[in-house]
């Protein structure tokens, strides 16, 4: 191969490196925004407002008696309502922030209890998250650390909190881009969905993620049927902005199925 057609070659590939990591990008934020450790990202600790935020939304569980999930603890329920506010209401840096002040704090309860696995499930979502909002190359370094925490989490119970790392390893799976630049598969993607469908059939998530990953793969009828499960599911008391958002993006997408 001649020189001129080898730097050809490699402008090619790195624009297209370029074009699958800011795809990954937009459909990474696109769907955790609907969604719902080390302390490798550079965070020490959640910083005062934080670890303030934080308290507070576990005292108001503690004070309003709300029923939680099984295995979800008052900690994690404050680490989750903090979740969803910064990832639906905060944007650029001020989201950054939070989103690593959050990885630490995930950080924090896998520390505090490494065996329990929806810590660890948690601490892949709130990498996952502030991946989308980070970007760049940066990004992909930190789908792999979302990825290990998922695959923690699977190991010590795959079935907690309805298959939480399951579906979000599946969604990873199908978001990020596949070799030569990362682990993206959507033979795996579908195997984990669909397994975490069958397992948690009355599941928001699970049928929200599985019927998004068949209309992105093209069955329109399949996903409609899927996203139409997940507008019955009965909402949840203890999430009730995940829960918003997340009706919000089912409507979305049945909008644009209907356009097909």
């Amino acid at each position: 191969m001649s020189r001129t057609k080898v730097q050809t070659f490699h402008r090619v590939a790195t624009i297209n490196s370029v074009i699958a990591i800011s795809l990954f990008t937009c459909s990474l934020a696109s769907t955790f925004a609907h969604a719902e450790l080390p302390f490798e990202n550079g965070a020490s600790g959640s910083t005062i407002s934080e670890n303030g935020v934080l308290n507070s939304d576990l005292n108001s569980a503690l004070a309003e008696g709300i029923e939680l999930d099984v295995g979800v603890t008052p900690e994690l329920h404050a680490l989750q309502q903090r979740w969803a506010k910064v990832n639906y209401t905060m944007t650029g840096d001020e989201q950054i922030t939070a989103f690593t002040s959050l990885v630490s704090r995930a950080n924090e309860l896998v520390l505090s209890e490494p065996k329990n696995a929806g810590y660890w499930a948690w601490l892949g979502i709130c990498q996952s998250t502030s991946a989308a909002a980070i970007g760049g190359t940066d990004a992909l370094s930190l789908a792999k650390k979302a990825k290990a925490s998922f695959e923690k989490s699977l190991k010590l119970d795959g079935d907690a909190l309805e298959g939480v790392a399951t579906f979000s390893l599946g969604t990873l799976y199908h978001k990020v881009p596949g070799w030569p630049l990362s682990f993206g598969s959507d033979k795996e993607a579908k195997k984990l969905l669909s397994k975490a469908v069958e397992r948690h059939p009355f599941s928001i998530d699970t049928n929200f993620f599985y019927g998004e990953f068949l209309f992105n793969d093209g069955d329109s009828e399949g996903a409609k049927a899927y996203l139409l499960r997940a507008k019955q599911a009965p909402p949840r008391a203890d999430r009730p902005i995940a829960d918003k958002y997340r009706r919000i993006a089912i409507d979305e997408l049945l909008v644009k199925i209907a356009k097909d």
